[in-house]
This record gives C-alpha cells, structure tokens and sequence, in this order.
C-alpha cells in the first residue's frame, strides 16, 4: 500500500515515521531543498513557501529557531525518514482515479499513484490580506508579516503594524529599539500572556497537566478567566497600556509575548486604535489620532488550503474545516490532514498523535466512526466552539492541547492508564498528573510503544532545567533530593495549612460550646482567627513559591 506524504515539516515529518511504523510505502514530496518546513529559516526564499523570522522565539519552550531546526534534523536522522523523501519536488495537481485511487501530478512530468494521501502543508504559507480604505494614497512600503525575516531595512523608520497576534508582537519587539517609532493599531484588543511563567519556567511546562486540564473542566469559566486575567494585570495592566480587549482571556487564542510590557513602558512601541485612512506618508486611525509611517505592515494572519488538490478530495472554504477530528474528510479513509490546526499549546505532539491514528486506519488496524457520527462529532466541535471563542475566522480550527491529544489517543489506544499507576505506582501516577503532558506520555502503553517513555517521563525536569542554570549557586534544602516537583511541596503544604487551620478552630469551638451557648462574638472571634492564621501562611506558602522553580 503506497501513500503519498505532501509537505517534509514538523507535521510531514511524523507522518512519514508513522507510516513506516505501520509498515506502509510511503513517499513524501517536499518542494524545498530541506525539511522543516516553516522552521527552516530562508531568508529570501519566501516565494518557495513559510519561513519563520531570524529572530523566531517558539511559544512553548524557551528555544531559538536554530535549535528547533537541528531537533528536526536530528529526529529525521534518527529515524531514517530522509530516504524517503524527495526533494525540490512541487506536486502541481492530486486528482482521483476511476479506482479510486490518487493521481499525483509533480511539477518535473513524473506522474505517481496512490492508495493514501496525508496533506501536511500547515495553516502559515498563503498570507491573508485586508481590505483598507485608502491604502492606494500611501506612498510609502506596504508588506505582511509573511514577508518579514529580519530588522534590515527598518532602521529609523516609523513602522506602523495592523493587528496584535504573535507575529506582530515578535516583529515590534523585534523592531523597537532601532526603528524611530513603532505603534502596533489593534481593533480588538487582546490578553498578552508570558512565555516565562512561575519560576522562570516555560509556561507549557507548568500549565499543560493533567492537574490544571481537569481544574479548567471543574472549575467554571468565569472564575478560570477571572484568576487568569488577575494574574496577567500583575504583570502589565491592560486597561492602562489600551491592550483590554471585549472579550475573556479563554475566549481567544493567547497572544505570547515577554519583553511588551517592557518596551510599552519605555515608549518604544505604542498601541492605538483601529485604522481608519491614511495619506501620503501617514496613517489615520479612528478617532483622528495620525501618525507618521514610512513602513505599513500587515499582520493579519493567514488564510489556508490545498489549491493544488481538487475539490472532489477535500474542499475548504472561508476557512471552515470540514474533517473528523480535524483529520479526515467524512466521504474518506484514504485521505488524511495533518497539522491543520490551531492549539492551544504546541502543533508537533498534536501532529504526531495524528499521523499515528492516521497510518493505524490506513493499515486497516483501526476502523472511522460511521459518517452521520462523523459529521455530528464536526457539527458539536463547531457549535462548542461558537459558544467559547468571539466570532472570527480565525477561530475555527482551535482545540486544547490536552483535550485533543487525549481524545486522539483514546482511538489508538495509548491514553495513559493512569486508574492503574494510581495504585501501582502513586509516585509515577503524581508525575503524570501533575507533570507537563510531554508528548512521550502516549508511548508509555499501546501501538508502537517506547520502553524508554517512563524513564523519559521522569527526567523533563532535568532537561528542562540543565540548560537554564549555568552558575552553581546555593541549593535550598528542600530542592537537594530533586525528585520532588516543586509544585507538589507547594500544594500539599497548603492542603495541611488549610486542615490544621479547620482542626483549630473546629477544636475552638467545641471546647467552648461544653460551657454552654456561645455568644455571636465568640463565633466572630473564631472565624477571624481561623481566616487570619489561614491567609498570614497561606500568603507565607505564596511568597515562598514565586521565589522557588515550581517544577
């Protein structure tokens, strides 16, 4: 059975290693002369597909863009998916036979067929542009964001960028200190969140458990926004800086950023509001406020498809996604969509969870849902998320990490069995729960696992915190052992706090009712102790975590 692999980046990459593990031929066309796709940083090459900026930062992980590449080096060599792979070469059309089977037309003449097609070009290779009244009197350079690379050519310019995502963020951060001016025009507004969380940890890393997945499904929303947007205005007040948007923090997709609040407050990049006109050399925005621009750029995000595969295949439109779980087209075992989506978290694991379910089903080792189930999975998706997300095109293919990754698994089979290690191994059983969801955590049982996941599982902290730390310094005492996550010292020091505070007065109380009834200001007494001893250690146990790594 041969299947057909479009696209050699961080999406086309695992589905190869996961159609080999099936045992499939599998052949990947990559139109570039490397893989890594958007990762693989071009500079000039832009009409050859995405590339990342220099100075990329990932959202997940405190790493530059060269050490992501050699990771992806590093996984193909490993793996030996390089052989499989042919380069420079541009599938110009994919049709479908009369067997039904796939036409790959390539742009050299060769003409291939296929049982199987996985499509992995990503979401960021064809640049959206907005329609703007009176852009056509602007004199000056109008660009994307999809063109941007470097800060060559920006010195002493006044620079002005419409919209506020993260590519915006990272170029006027990029930018700042070497630009004359820089203001960032936004209509919505948005919540900036940090990288660097806790501790100086990756906030991935302390965020994506298991512990706070099920805390954000327990808790309601209005509180989980409410704690979130509290802890964000402590570290730059939206309302100050015109950054407050409408809407709640988990009601859009998170803009991350750490060094905004810095160069907000030092007046080297300034927000205003939505674009309204521009003229010769400047730009108008509502209210009448103008501002001088030599560079105008768009960052208005991307609009995504596969112009080259006919509609027959798959068909998107208005960036609607018509795909089981974002990976399968209802009418079709035989196609699969890989990395078309937009997490909450990062797209490799969700990439590689996918292509695996997707090799098991074109292997015949694991059966689809019926199409009305199908296509009523697609409508609840939909529906749930109209009802979380404010309306915009660009929230259409949003999931949550830990959710997605679990219910994909679920249908492999490699969930971890964590009822089991709960009285097998507390120990093992804490560090999943309460440890970040590392993508090797769906290898520890299933199709194709790792006899190394547990070990691996056990060692994130190490490796996440070898390269941050290169002084030796004073140790506390506590930390010495590192076996324990900080953060469960932290959380059972409140459990007992809390216990022996209720106990107190609890014991309080009782020995005062054996000498009759109490008047009220013996209960107000109590009360106010109770909460007193408990907020002072509380507050103790607070000062001692934010000076502590948590993980």
């Amino acid at each position: 059975m041969r299947v057909c692999v479009v696209g050699a980046g961080a999406s086309g990459l695992p589905a190869i290693k996961s159609c080999i593990e099936e045992g499939l031929d599998v052949v990947c066309y990559e139109k570039t002369s490397g893989i890594g796709g958007l990762w693989n940083y071009r500079p000039g090459q832009k009409n050859i597909g995405g590339t990342v900026m220099e100075s990329t930062k990932i959202l997940q992980i405190l790493c530059i863009t060269q050490k992501v590449i050699e990771y992806i080096q590093a996984y193909a060599e490993k793996f030996q998916l390089l052989e499989k792979i042919q380069f420079n070469t541009i599938v110009k059309r994919i049709s479908r036979n009369e067997e039904n089977k796939y036409v790959v037309q390539l742009d050299n003449g060769n003409v291939e067929i296929f049982d199987k097609l996985m499509l992995c070009t990503g979401h960021h290779a064809q640049p959206s542009y907005p329609q703007l009244k009176d852009l056509d009197k602007f004199k000056g350079t109008v660009s994307h964001a999809y063109n941007y690379t470097n800060t060559k050519g920006y010195e002493g310019k006044d620079v002005f960028l419409l919209g506020i995502g993260n590519s915006a963020l990272d170029i006027a951060v990029d930018i700042a200190k070497l630009a004359k001016s820089v203001t960032i025009s936004t209509r919505r507004g948005t919540w900036i969140f940090n990288r660097v969380s806790q501790g100086g940890m990756p906030y991935d890393v302390l965020l994506f458990s298991r512990y706070y997945d099920t805390l954000l499904k327990t808790v309601p929303h209005v509180l989980a926004n409410d704690f979130m947007e509290h802890r964000l205005q402590q570290r730059m007040d939206h309302d100050l800086y015109g950054l407050r948007p409408d809407h709640r923090f988990f009601q859009q997709h998170p803009t991350v950023n750490d060094a905004l609040a810095n160069l907000l407050c030092a007046g080297y990049i300034t927000i205003t509001e939505d674009i309204d006109t521009f003229t010769e050399n400047s730009v108008i925005v509502k209210g009448g406020r103008e501002f001088p621009c030599d560079v105008f750029l768009t960052c208005t995000g991307y609009t995504f498809g596969f112009p080259f595969v006919d509609s027959d295949i798959i068909d998107i439109k208005n960036q609607q996604v018509p795909l089981y779980k974002y990976v399968f087209p209802p009418n079709s075992d035989s196609v699969a969509v890989i990395g078309l989506i937009q997490p909450i978290g990062s797209i490799a694991p969700i990439s590689e969870i996918q292509s695996r379910w997707a090799a098991r089903v074109f292997a015949g080792k694991t059966k689809l849902a019926s199409v009305e189930e199908q296509i009523l999975d697609m409508t609840q998706k939909k529906e749930s998320m109209k009802k979380r997300y404010f309306d915009s095109i660009k929230h259409t293919i949003q999931v949550d990490y830990m959710t997605y990754m679990d219910e994909i698994a679920s249908l492999i089979g490699c969930v971890p069995p964590m009822q089991k290690y709960f009285f097998s191994n507390i120990r093992f059983w804490m560090k999943l729960f309460m440890g970040p969801n590392v993508p090797y955590v769906y290898r520890l049982v299933g199709p194709n696992s790792w006899e190394g996941a547990e070990q691996a599982v056990w060692k994130v902290s190490d490796r996440v915190k070898k390269p941050l730390k290169n002084r030796q310094c004073r140790i506390r005492k506590h930390k010495k052992r590192g076996t324990t996550d900080e953060y469960f010292r932290y959380a059972t020091q409140k459990v007992i706090v809390t216990n022996i505070s209720i106990l107190f007065v609890s014991g309080l109380l009782l020995y005062c009712s054996t000498t009759g009834t109490l008047p009220p200001l013996v209960y107000f007494l109590s009360f106010f102790l109770f909460f007193t001893l408990y907020g002072a250690t509380l507050m103790w146990y607070d000062l001692q975590y934010d000076m502590t790594t948590i993980f």
